[in-house]
C-alpha cells in the first residue's frame, strides 16, 4: 500500500528485457508450484489457527487487492506503464507475467503494491517510456491515481454498510445514548426528562454509561434527586423523585425510559442508501478523531507509555480498565490485534465480520491519506504543489529528494508504532 519502493533514491528501475532464465522462473511449472505452496500455507493456517482467523486473514488480503487494483486501474486507464502487481513484499512465492505486467504474491503479507513507472524525479525510465510514466500524466490523473487506494477502502465500507442495513441492521454504539423514549406518566415524565435529553450526572454522581445510570437510579428508589441533563446544547437540573421497578422482586429504582442505543437501524433497498452514506459520514468523523488523538504529541507520548510500563503497572492498568472502561479505549492496533478482534467479532456471525470489515477500511483509506511520503496522501500533496507551481508556467517538477530525510523518518515511525503495537497486543490484548 505504501510504494516505499518508489520513493528510495537508490531504486533502480529493471528496463532490460527478461532472459530465458528470467523467463522460465516465471514459467507455468513453477508459477504452479508457487500456487500450490501458497494454496498450502492458507489450508494449514486455516487447520491451526481456526475458521474464523482465516476468513479474517483472508478478507484483509482481498482489501489489500482491492486497494491495489484501484491504482492499477486508473493508472491503465490514463495510459500509465505498469510493470508489478503484488500482494506481499519479500521473496516470491508465486508469479505470472501478462503484456507488460507482472502479477503476483510475496512472503511477507503486510502490504501490496503496484509498481507504476517514472512516480518521481528519481525513478530513471528508458526515454522511450517517459510519455507513459506518472509524473507526466495529468494533473488530475495523477491525482486520482494516488487517491484511487483510498476511494476503494471507502466504495467497500459503503457496499458493506448497504448490506449490513438491509440485513441485520446496524446497532448504535452504547456507549454513545440519549433518551430515546419516555413512558406516559413514569417517574421521568414526572421529573421533565424527554426525549433526545442526555443525563449527564444523578445526585452529583456523573453518568457516562447506560451501567452508570442503571447502577445509580436501581439504588435510589423512592429517593429525591437531581439530574444533570443536556438539552439541545443547554445544561439543565431536574429534580424529582426515583420511582420503584414494577417488574423488580426486591425495591429497586426505576425511571421509566428507553436509551436511543438499543435501537437498531434497518433500512430497505432504497432507504438504506442515503442511510449507508450518512453511517459512513458518522464513521469519517469518529476515525479523523481519533487519527488526530492518537498522532498529536499527547496521544504517541501514551502510547509509548503503554509500551514501557511494568509488569505491575500492566496489571494494575488491566484492573483499572473493569471498572473505568480502560486505557485500551481508541489504542491503535497492529496486524495481529486487528485479525483477533476480527476472528471474535467473526465468530458472532458475519455481521461481526462486516462491521469488522467496514471499520478497518475506513481507517486504512483515512490513514493512507495522511499528507506524508511514502503514504498515498504525500503523493497528493507533492502533485498538488506541482499544480500550484505549474500555473500559468511551465510544467513543474518538484525534487523529491529533498523529502527523501522527512520520509524515512515517517517510515522509521511507522515501523516503531507497528512493531509496539505488536508488542502490546501480545503482551495486554485488548477485550471486546
Amino acid at each position: 500500500m505504501d510504494k516505499t519502493e518508489n520513493l528510495k533514491a537508490k531504486n533502480k528501475w529493471d528496463t532490460a528485457s527478461h532472459s530465458d532464465a528470467e523467463r522460465e522462473l516465471h514459467g507455468p511449472s513453477n508459477g504452479r508450484a508457487g500456487g500450490i505452496l501458497v494454496i498450502l500455507l492458507l489450508a494449514l493456517l486455516g487447520f491451526s489457527a481456526g475458521f474464523s482467523v482465516f476468513i479474517v486473514v483472508l478478507s484483509l488480503l482481498v482489501i489489500l487487492f482491492l486497494h491495489e487494483l484501484g491504482h492499477y486501474l486508473v493508472a491503465k486507464k490514463a495510459g500509465m506503464k505498469v510493470t508489478e502487481f503484488f500482494i506481499g513484499f519479500g521473496p516470491k512465492l508465486w508469479s505470472f507475467r501478462r503484456g507488460e505486467t507482472e502479477y503476483g504474491i510475496k512472503a511477507i503479507p503486510a502490504g501490496a503494491y503496484v509498481r507504476v513507472i517514472g512516480m518521481n524525479n528519481l525513478d530513471p525510465v528508458p526515454e522511450e517510456d517517459e510519455a507513459r510514466t506518472y509524473r507526466r500524466a495529468r494533473l488530475h490523473n495523477r491525482l486520482l491515481l494516488a487517491s484511487a487506494g483510498s476511494l476503494m477502502h471507502f466504495l467497500i465500507a459503503i457496499v458493506l454498510l448497504y448490506f449490513l442495513l438491509i440485513g441485520s441492521g446496524i446497532q448504535i454504539d452504547e456507549s454513545k445514548w440519549n433518551v430515546r423514549d419516555v413512558l406516559s406518566n413514569g417517574p421521568a415524565e414526572q421529573i421533565g426528562i424527554q426525549k433526545g435529553d442526555e443525563i449527564i450526572a444523578i445526585g452529583g454522581s456523573e453518568i457516562t454509561t447506560w451501567d452508570d445510570l442503571v447502577s445509580v437510579v436501581s439504588s435510589s428508589p423512592g429517593e429525591e434527586a437531581t439530574f444533570e441533563i443536556n438539552r439541545d446544547g443547554q445544561r439543565l437540573f431536574l429534580t424529582g423523585i426515583v420511582g420503584y421497578n414494577p417488574d423488580s422482586i426486591e425495591e429497586k429504582g426505576f425511571l421509566g425510559i428507553r436509551r436511543s442505543s438499543l435501537e437498531t437501524i434497518r433500512e430497505g433497498p432504497l432507504e438504506a442508501v442515503p442511510e449507508s452514506l450518512t453511517q459512513f459520514g458518522t464513521l469519517t468523523k469518529e476515525t479523523l478523531a481519533g487519527l488526530g488523538d492518537f498522532f498529536s504529541p499527547a496521544g504517541l507520548k501514551s502510547f509509548f507509555s503503554d509500551v514501557v510500563q511494568t509488569s505491575e503497572e500492566t496489571s494494575q492498568g488491566s484492573e483499572t480498565s473493569i471498572s473505568s472502561g480502560g486505557q485500551q479505549e481508541g489504542r491503535v492496533v497492529s496486524v495481529v490485534g486487528a485479525t483477533r478482534i476480527g476472528a471474535e467479532l467473526t465468530n458472532s456471525g458475519w455481521a461481526g465480520l462486516f462491521v469488522f470489515l467496514i471499520t478497518i477500511n475506513v481507517f486504512i483509506g483515512f490513514f493512507n491519506l495522511i499528507p506524508l511520503l511514502p503514504l498515498d496522501g504525500g503523493h497528493i500533496a507533492v502533485a498538488l504543489y506541482e499544480g500550484i507551481r505549474g500555473i500559468r508556467k511551465q510544467r513543474y517538477h518538484a525534487d523529491v529528494s529533498k523529502l527523501l530525510p522527512l520520509t524515512y523518518a515517517v517510515v522509521f515511525l511507522l515501523i516503531i508504532v507497528g512493531l509496539a503495537a505488536v508488542y502490546l497486543d501480545l503482551r495486554d490484548p485488548i477485550a471486546l
